[in-house]
């Protein structure tokens, strides 16, 4: 799973710049047709991205030969593509769209698998390498000659998985299970990345593939819906900023100053691990809960057409302001919604944080020793 969450956000980067250069590369359309077909290419490109970099990622972790083992996924990748290949490298990437990040996963484990229960079991290295070159080939390769691909099916097994994941309660439980890994000093989403984020993007991607023909975008809950109930990062780090920014107690007030500028592009581990946030009894509730609240209004706000669902894929750091109006093209009501998130997320935590406050001693802040200790210390290693 670490190697996974390694690799995902270099795939990403890759994904933008195969979109950036796609997008002056496929045929001349109309800008939206031509930036949704590049995008569409970024997509695929990022699956090959990833089989490298997984590749790559578990070869260093499980110590055999990291070319071989890129180059043996990548080969793998390219076997299990469907068959026939359609002309042109654009136009295969496109097809496949995000269909190939479960793909470069799924060569990438199997691969580096036979290359590690073969580097277990015989002593030799080389012929331990040649017997995961040949395991590996025999599969994929066999299944290609057969006109079993792997990429087709994997999409079947996907669809299941994504109308299931465009509901309200699979997405609270999504929420629920990040933010208790949060409290317990675990990174929620990275740690459910290698199983969230492809489901998700493959929904994101659906529905910009049902803008582009002109259809309704069939999903609620993709990857940039998150961007609407986490303002600020995970846990709805925004609101929680601009109220410690205006707290009595001083540390406190500093922290959520300083905090406010991170917030903006939803870097939420200052607060997190400031507060700290982390294993606080007296932030638990609403650290937990007021997510779940804004995942609630959003799905609602979309499910009723108040506003429009997410279609372009952005990066995190976008603020939640200017990403939730270009992720739904340019509709202002997803602003308003951004906004009124903001606004709930401050009343849903403003009676914790003021009994948080209230819970420190008189003289002594969050995290800071009580006042006089640090006098007492200082006397205490003078000479007598």
């Amino acid at each position: 799973m670490a190697s996974i969450r390694a690799a995902i956000g270099p795939a990403f980067i890759a994904m933008a710049a195969a979109t950036a250069l796609a997008y002056f590369i496929v045929t001349p359309q109309k800008p939206l047709a031509q930036f949704f077909a590049a995008y569409h290419v970024g997509f695929g490109a990022m699956g090959v991205a990833l089989a490298a970099l997984l590749a790559d990622r578990l070869a260093r972790a499980f110590g055999y030969n990291r070319v071989v083992a890129v180059a043996l996924s990548l080969s793998a990748f390219w076997l299990a593509l469907p068959r026939p290949q359609p002309a042109g490298v654009t136009q295969a990437l496109g097809d496949l769209s995000s269909t190939s990040i479960f793909l470069g996963l799924a060569v990438a484990l199997v691969s580096g698998e036979f290359l590690r229960i073969c580097g277990r079991r015989i002593a030799n290295r080389t012929a331990a390498v040649a017997a995961g070159v040949v395991a590996t080939a025999v599969l994929f390769g066999g299944l290609a000659a057969v006109h079993v691909s792997i990429a087709s099916g994997l999409l079947v097994a996907i669809k299941p998985l994504v109308r299931v994941g465009d509901t309200l309660p699979a997405l609270l439980i999504v929420v629920l299970i990040q933010m208790l890994l949060w409290s317990a000093g675990i990174h929620g989403p990275a740690f459910l990345a290698g199983i969230v984020t492809p489901v998700y993007l493959q929904a994101i991607e659906q529905n910009s593939q049902a803008l582009l023909h002109h259809q309704a975008p069939p999903h609620i809950v993709t990857v940039m819906t998150f961007l609407f109930f986490y303002p600020g990062g995970s846990g709805a780090a925004l609101p929680l900023a601009i109220l410690l920014s205006a707290s009595k107690r001083p540390r406190l007030r500093k922290l959520g100053l300083a905090s406010l500028l991170p917030t903006f592009a939803n870097l939420s581990e200052p607060l997190i691990f400031g507060v700290p946030l982390v294993m606080n009894p007296n932030l638990l509730i609403p650290f937990i809960g007021t997510p779940m609240v804004l995942a609630c209004i959003t799905y609602a706000a979309m499910r009723f057409g108040l506003v429009a669902k997410t279609v372009v894929y952005l990066p995190s750091a976008v603020p939640s302001v200017i990403g939730a109006w270009i992720t739904t093209l340019g509709d202002w009501r997803a602003v308003v919604l951004v906004l009124v998130n903001v606004i709930v997320g401050i009343a849903c935590y403003l009676p914790f944080v003021r009994s948080f406050e209230n819970s420190l001693p008189e003289g002594r802040t969050a995290g800071g020793p009580p006042a006089g200790m640090e006098t007492q210390a200082r006397d205490a290693n003078q000479p007598a």
